[in-house]
């Protein structure tokens, strides 16, 4: 027997929407958000300087875990990339998150109208498993296309039952 894997692309999804041919692409966060989350890592590391601390002390090197810490947060919020393929949803962050079109059985797109420059737009994403992810997404075109998405999978949900 013959079975077509769940995953072969060019199959098509079980809900009536049509992924881009090309991948899409954009930033995970904002110009601003990533603006400000660079201004507030640099002027914490001017707070930090200017303290009477004793480096060479575990409340110098606690002080400077965090910082780095931050820092290392910062760097993925600034690379961070999300992608819509034929096949998944996928972003860049600390650690890659994926989710299968074919596994999605719920998505919603998140955001704060007029403060979008500020507050990243997220997508909450729930496949048939149960599970969730967030994405964050501050491209327009790839909001628009997720919106489009979510409409799919929506009309899919409320489609008449058929019995057997």
């Amino acid at each position: 027997m013959d079975a077509t894997p769940a995953h072969t692309p060019g199959t098509p999804l079980p809900y009536p929407y049509v992924p881009p041919t090309q991948p899409m692409s954009g930033q995970a966060f904002g110009p601003v958000f990533r603006l400000l989350a660079w201004a507030i890592l640099l002027a914490l590391a001017v707070w930090i300087a200017r303290l009477d601390l004793v480096w060479r002390s575990s409340e110098g090197a606690w002080v400077t875990v965090a910082w780095a810490m931050l820092a290392y947060i910062v760097w993925h919020i600034q690379r961070s990339r999300i992608v819509l393929s034929s096949d998944a949803i996928e972003q860049t962050w600390m650690w890659r998150r994926r989710m299968a079109l074919r596994e999605l059985a719920f998505i919603k797109v998140m955001r704060v109208r007029g403060l979008e420059f500020l507050i990243a737009p997220r997508l909450y994403a729930r496949n048939l498993g149960s599970t969730f992810s967030f994405f964050y997404c501050s491209d327009r075109a790839m909001l628009d296309e997720f919106a489009r998405l979510a409409e799919a999978l929506r009309q899919h949900e409320h489609r008449p039952s058929s019995s057997f």
